[in-house]
């Protein structure tokens, strides 16, 4: 039977590979003393998410006049402020609040922000405006050349994609870790470019799936669960890689879809559900572990949502919107200005009062120490 790419990467556990470093880099890259880690989880709210909905303006009488099916009771507001509180679907994410380690940043955007889903997540994936292409992520500009700058757990790079650094896509880390173990590297004194590639390829799948075999032996199951489902899985396989010391700075998932087009109430409810459970066990099973100081969450979504609702009691796709972060070593609160709900756009959206790559700036700079320190007003970290 002939094996093509695909069946190869999936029989790994594989869904896309692009690793560049030699192989002997790879034991650097799995023995780093854990307590010396900076790592962010970032989550990518596929769809759209309703900021709105998410950080609720609960005391603005426009938003129950535009949202009459949809808007969030203001008895059921999970209050931040006198102004601002959650939707009640997060009420996990309390305890994170009310112990400074959450932070919501409001009214993120970019000037005359794109409304087409794949355009859009583009721009947030590589930071760039204007992007066209295939360009390389925010994550893979930051780690030009790195050992291995990020595990997605998910069919798609995002921001990890690049041409001159090391990512993996992976389904489940302790199938590639048992699979890629087996391969057995081939020798070749060919001078053949494209062989000897291959060859290499070959020769680090062997070594990281080998040493990651070593290193997830014996790691304590998680106690809380992470939620049913594919998102909760992706949680509970990133929980273990850390827990496992594996020095990795970025990982990625993917919880949607946020696009509510229609029954936009419920549908954004069990989403809410779903991330404020998996992000309330990350924090509790990390801390339980002494892991949480090492380690931010970030959220982040091609667009917000429109402010009125549509005729099928549902939001179409807007400007500017809400991200959290979360961390052990996070400043948490309110941050950035809340966007009008009069003074729209002249397409009726929200005009951003926050340009999204001051938050990547912040973990770019402060988190990771790759340039010098932000010091605007997203004191974050």
């Amino acid at each position: 039977m002939t094996m093509n790419r695909r069946d190869f990467l999936k029989g790994l556990g594989l869904s896309t590979l692009s690793l560049l470093a030699a192989p002997s880099i790879w034991a650097n890259t799995l023995s780093t003393v854990a307590g010396k880690r900076r790592i962010m989880i970032l989550i990518e709210l596929n769809g759209g998410n309703d900021g709105l909905n998410t950080l609720i303006p609960y005391t603005n009488p426009h938003y129950y006049s535009a949202r009459p099916s949809i808007a969030i009771e203001s008895a059921n507001v999970l209050a931040l402020s006198a102004h601002l509180g959650l939707n009640p679907a997060l009420q996990m994410l309390m305890p994170a609040w009310n112990e400074g380690e959450l932070a919501w940043v409001q009214g993120v955007g970019y000037e005359a922000g794109n409304r087409s889903h794949f355009e859009a997540i583009e721009i947030w994936d590589t930071a760039q405006t204007n992007a066209r292409g295939l360009q390389d992520g925010w994550i893979a500009q930051a780690f030009p050349k790195h050992s291995l700058a990020g595990i997605a757990l998910d069919t798609n790079l995002g921001p990890l994609y690049g041409n001159n650094v090391s990512a993996l896509s992976i389904s489940d880390p302790n199938n590639f870790a048992t699979t890629g173990s087996r391969i057995h590297a081939l020798q070749s004194n060919s001078t053949n470019a494209s062989l000897q590639h291959i060859l290499s390829v070959q020769s680090q799948i062997e070594m990281l799936a080998s040493t990651l075999a070593d290193y997830l032996k014996d790691i304590p199951a998680a106690k809380e669960s992470f939620g049913a489902g594919s998102f909760g899985e992706s949680l509970n396989s990133i929980y273990t890689l850390i827990a496992s010391g594996l020095n990795v700075p970025a990982y990625k998932i993917t919880l949607g879809s946020f696009d509510t087009h229609t029954n936009h109430k419920s549908r954004h409810k069990l989403l809410l559900q779903s991330l404020a459970q998996g992000l309330a066990s990350m924090r509790n099973n990390l801390k339980q572990i002494g892991m949480w100081d090492e380690v931010i969450i970030m959220t982040y979504s091609e667009f917000g949502r429109r402010l009125k609702e549509n005729a099928n009691k549902g939001i179409d796709h807007g400007a500017a919107s809400v991200q959290l972060v979360m961390g052990g070593q996070v400043k948490g609160g309110l941050y950035g200005e809340y966007p009008s709900l009069t003074d729209l756009d002249e397409r009726g959206d929200l005009v951003y009062t926050t340009d999204f790559r001051d938050i990547y700036s912040v973990i770019r700079n402060n988190w990771w120490n790759l340039g010098e320190k932000y010091r605007g007003k997203l004191a974050l970290i």
